[in-house]
């Protein structure tokens, strides 16, 4: 049937498992900073928009007229529930708390907010066919101004784990009140290119006692060049740099080595004069 079909991509824009809170991310690297702590049930991320229809009290005009419509705000949050706990997590449910100073296993609650209370928190799960390895396919939600709202609950269990409820809620700033408290990343999974050298030139006429300058493009691009000539009483070549040491010919040669595989590319250099 024609319609009796999903995109050929499918596998490739899966979101999997119930993914991992952090305190930090960094989508170019993948690397993260703090997990959270263990989760159950996942963790669910809604974004509940407001909007106001200035048109809905206007006699003759039907609602949700899209030139009358004004989005207000973004209700945004993570929520989910911990099976572990700690002092760092503890702090960041209570919400309004500081760590004692005399001892890191207590955590005093506030009556009042400090800016230090919202932090960025991320969540992130696994994306695509690939995801494992440096080249992992990941979507993120990054939360800005994140404050638990939910307070500091237990729901202990005979014979099981406990359970710890959050709701982590993204906060406007007065000092960026146009920014939405969220921002999504999604990477696919990405191949590493194959490796590679390519000269800048693969013929070249010189002079004696002349020089010239060979440039490698390598992939991966910090890959050290390896230089050779083929008769250095021709031609000389020393990172990348080639003399002229007599007429005649010689083929530079430039290399680099990949998990013991060896890549080259060669130019020929025709040396003119006495």
């Amino acid at each position: 049937m024609k319609y009796t079909q999903i995109p050929t991509t499918t596998f490739q824009n899966i979101q999997l498992n119930a993914g991992i809170l952090v305190d930090d991310f960094n989508v170019e690297t993948g690397v993260i900073g703090r997990i959270l702590g263990a989760t159950t049930g996942g963790v669910a991320f809604t974004d509940s928009v407001e909007f106001t229809d200035f048109g809905d009290d206007i006699d003759n005009c039907p609602k949700n007229m899209l030139e009358l419509k004004k989005l207000d705000s973004h209700e945004v949050t993570l929520a989910g529930t911990f099976v572990t706990i700690n002092p760092e997590t503890a702090k960041d449910l209570i919400g309004a708390a500081d760590v004692d100073d005399l001892d890191e296993r207590h955590i005093v609650p506030r009556n009042d907010l400090a800016t230090s209370d919202f932090k960025t928190i991320w969540w992130i799960g696994d994306y695509s066919d690939k995801n494992t390895g440096d080249n992992a396919g990941f979507v993120a939600i990054k939360l800005l101004n994140a404050l638990n709202t939910g307070g500091f609950a237990i729901q202990s269990t005979d014979n099981g784990k406990g359970q710890f409820a959050f709701s982590f809620m993204g906060h406007y700033s007065m000092n960026a009140q146009d920014v939405v408290p969220y921002e999504i990343y999604i990477k696919g999974s990405e191949d590493p290119l194959a490796p590679s050298i390519t000269l800048d030139a693969h013929s070249v006429t010189i002079d004696v006692d002349a020089t010239l300058t060979l440039h490698a493009d390598v992939v991966p691009a910090s890959t050290t060049v390896t230089w050779t000539s083929s008769n250095s009483e021709v031609a000389s070549v020393a990172a990348g740099v080639v003399t002229g040491e007599a007429a005649g010919n010689a083929i530079i040669t430039a290399s680099i080595t990949v998990d013991s595989v060896t890549y080259t590319d060669t130019c020929t250099v025709i040396v003119e004069g006495e």
